[in-house]
């Protein structure tokens, strides 16, 4: 469980990096059309490129901790990645981080250092009805906030298309366990793959037409609490072993979530401090010399 976490940790840092370079790629781009436009003029820039690399690596660490630790703990884990991901912009884009983002830094870690502990070690199971209604639950709901125009509807929305993605994928892994490679055409590895691709279109959305604070933030604290919300209901997973350990991870996860927009801000400020500082000024005429003047 413990590696999976760390997994967990890492592959989120590494997505949190690669939005924002998705971020920095998309934002001197005027939005215009559809989806496929969108993602046609993504494809020609190297930036976001960039971040998409990071991303996917960091998509691919991330199924495997879903695969090997609890799903209510691996997202806990991956909203904590701010807290890793924040240094870590800060030292590769030279920017300073503040006095309220290091203390928010500090509370995250508290609350991810506390949530394996009392947390309970029981096998998961899958129950395929409860997880199917929350499935639709959530796509209903999911669909309906992308058709709203506006980057905290569709940042909302990718959220919660994210986090039934990783509870389908926790679905194929806990198959593979019994039917194998055919796990890999399952209809939960269909769910899988639609959940992550309409997360992705409806993120890049939210990216493009609005700031990457409210968008990161509505769409990491989504994806969180509803993997959290699928692996309770649908993986027969506990908060804790008794109900002082579930308060207790209740409010973990709680100040894990309340540090993400703090570190969110922070993340979006190393990027544009680092956009300024690659912009040069343009050179200042020369005035003219004295010679030739008229008198």
């Amino acid at each position: 469980m413990i590696g999976g976490l760390l997994l967990a940790l890492l592959s989120a840092a590494l997505i949190n990096l690669g939005f924002l370079l998705q971020h920095r790629g998309l934002g001197h781009g005027t939005p215009s059309g559809g989806a496929l436009a969108r993602l046609r003029r993504s494809l020609r820039n190297p930036v976001w490129l960039s971040g998409q690399a990071l991303g996917w690596l960091g998509f691919a660490l991330q199924i495997v901790a879903v695969a090997i630790a609890p799903l209510a703990l691996v997202q806990a884990f991956a909203a904590g990645g701010l807290a890793l991901s924040v240094p870590l912009a800060a030292g590769v884009f030279r920017h300073r981080v503040t006095r309220g983002q290091i203390a928010a830094v500090l509370v995250m870690a508290v609350g991810l250092a506390a949530l394996p502990f009392g947390f309970s070690t029981a096998a998961d199971h899958l129950y395929a009805g409860r997880l199917i209604a929350l499935v639709a639950i959530g796509t209903v709901a999911a669909a309906t906030l992308a058709r709203v125009r506006g980057p905290t509807a569709r940042a909302a929305a990718a959220g919660i298309f994210y986090g039934l993605a990783d509870a389908a994928i926790k679905a194929v892994s806990l198959d593979w366990h019994r039917h194998g490679v055919a796990s890999l055409t399952s209809g939960w590895a269909i769910i899988a793959v639609a959940g992550t691709l309409a997360g992705f279109l409806c993120f890049q959305a939210a990216l493009e037409s609005g700031a990457a604070v409210p968008g990161i933030s509505l769409m990491t604290a989504g994806t969180a609490l509803v993997a959290l919300a699928c692996g309770l209901g649908a993986f027969g997973e506990s908060l804790g072993a008794g109900a002082a350990a579930s308060v207790g991870h209740g409010l973990a996860v709680a100040a894990v979530l309340a540090g993400v927009p703090s570190l969110a801000a922070a993340h979006t400020a190393i990027v544009e401090a680092a956009e300024h500082g690659n912009e040069r000024p343009a050179p200042r005429p020369r005035p003219l010399p004295a010679i030739g003047r008229p008198r």
